[in-house]
C-alpha cells in the first residue's frame, strides 16, 4: 500500500499546476546528484525513482520563490495537511512516509529477507525486510537507501545506489571526515551520488581513485 501511496503523490505532484514546479526541482535534484539522461540506461531509471521520492518527501514546495499558499511544506506535509477528510489507514500510510530514513548504509548481514543495516552517517543500525531478491548483495556493502515504516515492520524504498566495492574504504573515510566537518547528511548523499555518476561515465573503472579524487 505505502508504494501505491507513492506513486498517487508522485502523480498529483508532478501534474497540473504542480507541473513548473517538479520541473524545477528535477533540474535541482540532477545538478546536485550527477546529471543523467535518457540512453544513461544503467542509471536513469533508478536515478529518475530517487528524485521522485525526495522531491514527494523532502523538497520544500516553492522552493527559492518565496512561501506562497504552500511553500515551506514538503508535498508529503502538504498532502497530510489537506487530507483530514481521508480514511484513517491512508492518513497513517501518509505519516509513515513522512517520516522516512535516508542515508547511507553499510550491509552488516543478511538472513531470512531480513538485513541488518548500519547508518554510516548517523550510526543507527537497523532490521529490514526485504521481500525482493537480494542475491548480489553481501556484507561491507555500501548503498544510499531509504527505509520506510509500513506500520509492520521497517522496510526499504523502492530504490538503492550501491557504491562500488572497491571505493567502500575512501567512502567511509570521506564520510567520518564530512560528518566531522558539519556537513549534512543530504550534501554528504548529493556527492557521493555525483562520484557514482562520474565513476560510471569513466566506465566502471579505478573507483577507488575517481571517488578519493573528488573527496
Amino acid at each position: 500500500m505505502i508504494y501505491g501511496l507513492l506513486d498517487r503523490l508522485t502523480e498529483r505532484y508532478s501534474e497540473n499546476e504542480h507541473k513548473l514546479e517538479a520541473m524545477r526541482a528535477r533540474e535541482e535534484f540532477f545538478d546536485r546528484a550527477g546529471k543523467v539522461f535518457d540512453d544513461d540506461a544503467e542509471l536513469f531509471e533508478g536515478r529518475m525513482a530517487s528524485f521522485l521520492e525526495w522531491y514527494v518527501i523532502e523538497r520544500p514546495l516553492g522552493k527559492g520563490k518565496g512561501k506562497g499558499a504552500e511553500g515551506g511544506r514538503t508535498p508529503i506535509a502538504h498532502a497530510i495537511e489537506a487530507g483530514a477528510a481521508l480514511p484513517a489507514e491512508e492518513r497513517r500510510m501518509l505519516a509513515h512516509l513522512a517520516s522516512s530514513h535516508r542515508s547511507l548504509f553499510q550491509l552488516a548481514a543478511a538472513a531470512d529477507r531480513v538485513l541488518e543495516v548500519e547508518d554510516v552517517i548517523g550510526g543507527a543500525r537497523f532490521s529490514v525486510l526485504e521481500r525482493r531478491n537480494t542475491v548480489g548483495i553481501a556484507p561491507g556493502d555500501v548503498f544510499e537507501a531509504r527505509l520506510l515504516w509500513d506500520g509492520d515492520t521497517v522496510i526499504f524504498g523502492r530504490t538503492f545506489l550501491f557504491h562500488p566495492p572497491d571505493a567502500r574504504d575512501v567512502i567511509l573515510d570521506w564520510v567520518e571526515r564530512a560528518v566531522g566537518r558539519g556537513v549534512a547528511r543530504d550534501e554528504i548523499l548529493f556527492h557521493l551520488s555525483r562520484q557514482y555518476v562520474r565513476w560510471h561515465r569513466l566506465g566502471h573503472v579505478g573507483a577507488a581513485k575517481v571517488y578519493r579524487d573528488a573527496a
